[in-house]
């Protein structure tokens, strides 16, 4: 029993970073004629890239999570908590703005308040533990690469 908790809160944290993929894949996929139809920027990856290295980032961000809050929930988990939280609310948002209202201006905007929350965040975790504030680095850079992707189709395509 000593062994299957961890475990048990391990699979929470991941199952709970899956929880933004799911909620987006329908609008992706209700909406890949339109996305094929833009002008691209350099440097897009093929399609299947993206499914996955959104997969390997919420095994991670998981990771992070169970790292962070896996021996429970103090009075000084409350602030970092908050702050996981909305970052997966706020990569929940975007693709929604993006692909279902198809507003690569909006959800530049969306994926700023990420960016910004996200720093937030990995400042939060760094004082808690640090090795999940380690984990969230991939994570990081992957949003940048998506800044530029989501400029890339604002500007090519205004």
């Amino acid at each position: 029993m000593k062994r299957i908790l961890p475990f048990l809160k391990l699979l929470f944290w991941l199952a709970l970073c899956q929880l933004p993929a799911l909620a987006g894949a329908r609008v992706v996929q209700a909406n890949l004629g339109w996305y094929h139809a833009l002008a691209l920027p350099p440097f897009t990856p093929p399609d299947a890239l993206f499914g996955l290295a959104w997969g390997v980032l919420y095994i991670l961000l998981g990771t992070a999570a169970f790292l962070a809050f896996g021996r429970g929930l103090s009075l000084s988990a409350r602030k970092p908590l908050i702050l996981f939280i909305v970052q997966l609310a706020l990569n929940a948002w975007w693709t929604p703005v993006f692909f279902g209202r198809r507003d690569p201006a909006a959800s530049l905007l969306i994926l700023a308040l990420i960016l910004a929350e996200g720093v937030w965040l990995a400042y939060a975790l760094w004082r808690r533990n640090r090795a999940a504030a380690w984990l969230l680095l991939p994570y990081g850079l992957w949003l940048i690469y998506a800044a530029y992707l989501n400029i890339g189709v604002w500007a090519l395509n205004a």
